[in-house]
């Protein structure tokens, strides 16, 4: 029976469509309480998160496309998708489906951001594509954001880091979700992986600044090991080695 408030797919929806809606921003807001909701909420401050996050993902049909963009990305076909370059209007500016997908990584659904982090870690394996993802798509403070915390940092950290990192100070909470974390440590090595241009990219975002903080607080133990064999490519002295050999490292920490 429909009651006049479910929404309608064609029968054969496109993958354009799905990824409009996917996209849209209904669904990049929190749910607003009303005042007895709100009431509720404060007298349940223990009240487990995880219950909270399923009550929220309740009304969002279209969340499980992230696992299926991490999934069909597996592939290079589904890489290559994501990644296609697409002229806007202005021939100055590209766009990509990859770049749409990225403010859903702060979604206040954690399946949502879940699966994005998988994707994007899964287009970090086209090492062809490292320096666009690097300069042009700026995805190192995507991939940092919420890796970020409420950290006081000093002058010295915030030097050469990205403002939106450090700007929401005791406000900014990290990311909850252990795998989403993962991944999104986990694309760090591998553009790690990409070349020493890579690295050094890297290095001057300051992600090593951000990666500290999130190890001393980090309890998830495969996320803390990806994390520190981060750092030991990051504050490695590249300087009079031979080109590639630091990549053979970095490939064996991520096939490890």
């Amino acid at each position: 029976d429909d009651d006049g408030n479910t929404e309608k797919l064609p029968s054969k929806p496109t993958l354009e469509l799905l990824l409009s809606r996917f996209l849209s921003k209904d669904y990049m807001e929190e749910t607003t309480d009303t005042p007895q909701e709100q009431d509720d909420n404060d007298n349940n401050q223990d009240k487990d998160t995880a219950t909270l996050n399923a009550d929220n993902r309740h009304d969002d049909p279209y969340q499980h496309f992230a696992a299926i963009l991490m999934n069909a990305t597996q592939l290079e076909a589904g890489r290559r998708f994501l990644l296609k370059i697409q002229r806007t209007h202005s021939s100055e500016t590209t766009s990509s489906v990859l770049q749409a997908i990225l403010p859903q990584l702060r979604s206040p659904n954690p399946i949502r951001r879940r699966g994005t982090a998988g994707t994007l870690k899964n287009c970090c394996l086209e090492r062809d594509a490292a320096w666009w993802l690097l300069e042009e798509v700026k995805l190192t403070k995507h991939l940092l954001y919420p890796l970020a915390g409420p950290e006081d940092l000093d002058v010295d950290e915030k030097r050469g880091l990205d403002p939106d990192l450090w700007l929401e100070g005791p406000d900014k909470e990290r990311e909850s979700d252990d795998l989403a974390r993962l991944f999104l440590v986990e694309s760090i090595l591998l553009l790690c992986a990409t070349g020493r241009n890579s690295r050094e990219s890297l290095r001057v975002s300051r992600v090593y600044v951000i990666l500290k903080w999130a190890d001393m607080v980090e309890e998830n133990e495969d996320v803390s090991e990806r994390i520190n064999e981060c750092v030991q490519f990051l504050r490695r002295d590249e300087q009079g080695t031979e080109e590639g050999s630091s990549d053979q490292a970095v490939q064996l920490a991520i096939e490890g």
